[in-house]
């Protein structure tokens, strides 16, 4: 190898590098576009109480990792991967937790159910203004 190939060689596994960082950053972007139109509902805490035993265990996994892949939950939880992924495609259809490609590996994390906001009346000043007067 002469010395102008390495300086190429160099120039090309660099190009790589940022091809790969905007190929995340486009990866992330579509992840949470997809997020958004299949309107994911998340996990309660009392709909945890519900879970099996086994799909508990993965959603209380995840609460703790962050986010997982298939082979870290599998490890993590004893069980078998192909154990893990079927529990997790079951949990995804659900909208309990999101799947994921973090640089081409399968990720999950949880979907936590967002509480809804009260509305509170449009005529609340005047109902309370009646109610201290009486």
């Amino acid at each position: 190898m002469e010395e102008g190939d390495t300086e190429t060689y160099l120039f090309v596994l660099e190009e790589i590098k940022g091809i790969r960082q905007r190929v995340d950053r486009i990866e992330e972007v579509l992840n949470a576009k997809v997020e958004k139109a299949r309107g994911k509902k998340g996990i309660a805490v009392t709909e945890l109480l519900d879970l099996r035993p086994p799909h508990r265990r993965i959603v209380l996994e995840l609460t703790k990792m962050g986010r997982a892949s298939p082979a870290e939950l599998s490890e993590k939880l004893g069980m078998e991967e192909e154990s893990v992924r079927g529990i997790a495609e079951s949990l995804v259809e659900r909208g309990y937790i999101n799947e994921t490609m973090e640089k081409g590996e399968r990720k999950y994390e949880v979907a936590i159910a967002r509480k809804k906001p009260k509305k509170v009346p449009l005529n609340i000043w005047s109902a309370l203004e009646r109610k201290v007067r009486q």
